[in-house]
């Protein structure tokens, strides 16, 4: 049966998972001061929904985050289309970028979902059932979403000047 946490038990839980879960969001956003923001709304909602069952607590957390980040990359996009069409100019098309030395740059080439699959799946060391948790897909999805972003960071790590290690 599902309980609110007490005092302890939070402490507890937040020690196991604040660190990861703060690399995972630092991570898929790009930036760490949204970061803790991210973090710190993820454990309140957390704390404000209807008791979860222990093993369902950590999916629940990576969910949460992950929408957050949504959610704010949604409302940038909005607010930069705003001001493009107010200020009625084509958008700005950023330099060529000098990525060999700079890895964040290329992974923040992928979009939200790519970056947060491969995160979980090989920095997380998550399975495919907690990543489908996480990210709120099917399980057999996650699968086919994983190889579709471990091709498109191929490429992009190719088009850069990277070339794939065969092991």
């Amino acid at each position: 049966m599902a309980e609110h946490f007490s005092p302890d038990q939070f402490s507890e839980f937040y020690a196991a998972t604040g660190p990861a879960l703060r690399s995972y969001v630092c991570r898929v956003c790009g930036d760490s001061t949204l970061a803790d923001d991210i973090l710190q709304e993820s454990y309140i909602r957390m704390l404000n929904a209807p008791p979860i069952p222990e093993e369902k607590r950590k999916a629940y957390l990576y969910r949460t985050a992950t929408n957050l980040i949504v959610d704010h990359q949604r409302t940038v996009q909005r607010q930069r289309r705003w001001w493009q069409w107010l200020a009625k100019e084509e958008p700005a098309i950023e330099a060529g970028l000098d990525v060999k030395s700079d890895m964040q740059a290329l992974f923040s080439l992928l979009r939200t979902q790519e970056r947060a699959l491969l995160w979980l799946a090989y920095v997380e060391g998550e399975g495919h059932r907690e990543i489908a948790d996480v990210l709120h897909v099917g399980e057999k999805s996650v699968r086919v979403l994983l190889h579709r972003a471990r091709r498109k960071m191929e490429s992009i790590l190719r088009e850069h000047g990277y070339e794939a290690g065969h092991e």
